[in-house]
């Protein structure tokens, strides 16, 4: 019984002790666990006082970017926050409704921000009305600093108030925890169990530490990530970036240039970052760069400009935007520009305006061209038909001559003036521009005089090129008479001609050009030269620097048009007192040259040919036959081509047909010619106009197959188109 009731008091003490040790674990636990709650508790209404301060600041921030910059998209977190306000504040309330005392602070506390939340909102309100600065006088009435201050003031009453409390209830569990731990020493394991208690307590508080770990960690990866976006778009955007920081009022220093910026400049980001500005550039550039940058930065927006930046390969068109970036306390202290090369855009826009003009000028010429041509037709013609009947009397005969003179001035006005818009009927050719120039040395010397030298360059393995060989000769002609008037006391016009290739960087910054190969016709003389306002006026149709009468201005503008409707280039060099050079680049031709035909033998009359007139203007039909018949042809007239045609198919004998491009009638010429071609397929035709249009030339040629003599027509040039399609050998009628 004795070691029984040892066994039972042993048991009954270890029980006790069991006891004692879980009253005091139970007390222990619970004294810390409410300090923990208190803890927790105060973090919580410190947190959300500071989250309502932050929410507040956030909206002040949005308002704020958005009245100095006016960017609506300021205007997003404003809402956010806005939004977030009203449960940060039932938040903060519910966690104080136990303690009066901060129940009135916070209320308080939610009172202010109400008010600075409705000043914000009158502010947001009166700039989306588009009164800016009335928004921005508000700011400077100072309510909002009044009521952020009183925020402040609020916010910082509750957080000392909780404090204290926490301050109280941390003295109340140290009492509680001391008096346990008194009792704890007087029972040894009581201790060991409080240390086991301990070690399972810090067990669990590492648990909830490596979790913070965990989600700090994964917040800091979050934050490099946006960190690497943010650089790998500044690294790899197309425009070019600049950030600069402010130092002071004056200092603006490269903190960061992109890399298409680095490709721009040519240069590295390590060799301009940290340097100002003023030590990167000359003064002068310099100086007007930071008079930009201050307005910028005082005016506190986003400025757009577009500058004409030289570079070596000709000058660049950028647009740029600068932008300051404000600090916390409104002040700008960074500046960041964003620069597009807007230079190929200038570029087109230029061709779209030269195209217009053009488009202009060719329509106002092709709209003349017609009836002015047949005009002077009848009167070229029936001059030429008076020739003989004043033949012996001098006087008439010279006045004849006057006219015929004036005429053909007037009918070379009109082909210059639709050379320049592209719309001249252009016969290309196979030529070799070596072989050209040297049949015109002679005739340019005689045309140029003895004052001055001319000396021609052929370079070896001259490439062919495809072209109307006489517009190439007029082409030259009129350059070498440009030449002889700039040299009025004499000196050297060199022609030279050479390949070349126009690459891709060349047709880029050049106008209206195609990459390739293409044969060079250069014209250089030793004369006055030009200013660069004259030189980009050159080609201008009527532009002319010479005295009145001694020039119409349509030389360079017939050149210009007739390179361009060959689908070559032209470019001028020049500058005063220097001389000037003119080159031409025709598109290189890989076919063989075709061989000149031979100058037509003495044209002969009587041949008895039957020539079909199809002419709608009756005096030029009338002027037409009378030609004809002077020049020994029979002929049959027709007013259109319905009624030509019909007289062919009635059987009348024709041997040729010469009809105008542009007649009245249901039937048009093409359809007329393409009907002739399946009544008679030997039954040659040869057409005139003074404006072909699009009957007869595309793209500036003449269609395939297509012979044309251009009014006004001289009676000995319409003799030879004649004999070329009448060989002598074929029967007369």
């Amino acid at each position: 019984m004795g070691f029984k009731r040892i066994v039972a008091a042993t048991i009954a003490l270890a029980a006790l002790v069991g006891g004692l040790t879980l009253f005091l674990i139970f007390t222990q636990v619970a004294v810390l666990g409410e300090a923990r709650s208190w803890v927790e508790h105060t973090h919580d209404v410190l947190q959300a006082n500071a989250q309502l301060r932050a929410s507040v600041q956030q909206a002040e921030d949005a308002e704020r970017g958005y009245l100095l910059t006016r960017d609506p998209s300021y205007l997003e977190p404003y809402r956010t926050a806005d939004a977030a306000l009203r449960d940060e504040e039932l938040t903060l309330a519910g966690l104080v409704v136990d303690n009066p005392t901060e129940v009135a602070q916070v209320r308080a506390l939610v009172d202010a921000v109400e008010r600075r939340r409705q000043i914000i909102d009158r502010m947001v309100k009166t700039a989306q009305g588009g009164d800016f600065e009335g928004a921005r006088a508000m700011i400077a009435g100072g309510q909002g600093r009044a009521a952020m201050d009183e925020i402040d003031a609020c916010a910082e009453r509750v957080k000392v108030l909780e404090n204290g409390l926490l301050a109280q209830r941390t003295a109340a569990a140290r009492n509680t925890q001391g008096l346990t731990l008194g009792i704890g020493l007087t029972v040894s394991l009581v201790a060991l169990l409080t240390l086991t208690g301990g070690v399972i307590l810090l067990a669990r508080t590492n648990r909830r530490l490596n979790r913070a770990i965990v989600e700090q960690r994964e917040s800091e990866s979050a934050r490099a990530a946006l960190r690497a976006l943010a650089q790998a778009i500044f690294d790899s955007v197309p425009d070019y970036l600049i950030v600069l920081n402010v130092e002071g009022d004056d200092r603006f220093v490269v903190a960061d240039i992109n890399p298409a910026l680095q490709r721009a400049l040519n240069v590295t980001a390590e060799r301009v970052r940290g340097r100002a500005i003023d030590e990167l550039l000359p003064e002068a550039p310099a100086k007007r760069l930071i008079n930009h940058y201050r307005r910028v930065r005082a005016g506190g927006k986003p400025v757009t400009t577009r500058d004409e930046i030289p570079f070596p390969g000709g000058m660049r068109v950028w647009e740029s935007i600068l932008a300051p970036v404000p600090a916390s306390d409104g002040s700008g202290d960074r500046l960041i520009g964003s620069i597009r090369d807007i230079t190929e855009r200038v570029l087109a826009e230029g061709r779209l305006r030269e195209a217009q003009r053009m488009e202009a000028v060719g329509q106002l010429t092709g709209g003349v061209a017609h009836d002015f041509n047949n005009l002077l037709q009848v009167i070229r013609g029936n001059l030429e038909l008076l020739q003989r009947s004043v033949a012996g009397d001098e006087r008439a005969q010279q006045r004849l001559k006057n006219a015929l003179y004036g005429a053909e001035r007037a009918a070379q006005l009109t082909r210059q003036l639709l050379a320049f818009a592209r719309r001249q009927p252009l016969e290309p050719k196979v030529v070799n521009l070596s072989r050209l120039v040297s049949d015109m040395a002679d005739l340019l010397r005689r045309t140029l005089g003895e004052s001055i030298e001319v000396e021609t360059v052929v370079a070896g393995g001259l490439w062919n090129t495809i072209a109307d060989p006489a517009q190439v000769e007029s082409a030259l002609l009129n350059l070498a008479l440009n030449a002889r008037d700039a040299m009025p006391s004499g000196g050297r016009l060199t022609v030279e001609i050479t390949n070349a290739v126009l690459d891709e960087a060349y047709a880029r910054t050049a106008r209206d050009v195609a990459p390739g190969q293409y044969v060079m016709l250069a014209v250089t003389d030793t004369g006055e030269g030009m200013s660069e306002d004259v030189r980009a006026r050159v080609f201008e149709p009527f532009f002319t620097t010479k005295g009145e009468g001694k020039g119409t201005g349509l030389g360079l503008s017939m050149v210009y048009g007739f390179v361009k409707q060959s689908s070559g280039h032209i470019q001028i060099y020049s500058e005063p007192g220097q001389g000037t050079t003119v080159k031409i680049y025709l598109p290189r031709s890989r076919q063989p040259e075709i061989a000149p035909a031979p100058p037509p033998a003495e044209i002969a009359v009587d041949r008895g040919r039957t020539v079909l007139v199809v002419e709608d203007e009756a005096a030029v039909r009338e002027a037409t036959l009378a030609m004809l018949d002077e020049l020994g042809y029979r002929c049959i007239e027709a007013a259109d081509a319905q009624s030509a045609l019909a007289l062919v198919k009635s059987g009348a004998h024709v041997d040729l047909v010469f009809t105008d491009v542009v007649m009245p009638g249901p039937l048009r010429t093409r359809e007329f010619a393409q009907a002739l071609k399946e009544l008679r397929p030997d039954l040659p035709v040869l057409f005139t106009s003074g404006y072909t249009d699009n009957a007869i030339v595309h793209q500036g040629r003449l269609d395939e197959g297509v012979h044309l003599i251009s009014k006004p027509y001289a009676k000995a040039e319409l003799a030879r188109r004649l004999a070329q399609l009448l060989p002598a050998d074929t029967p007369a009628a």
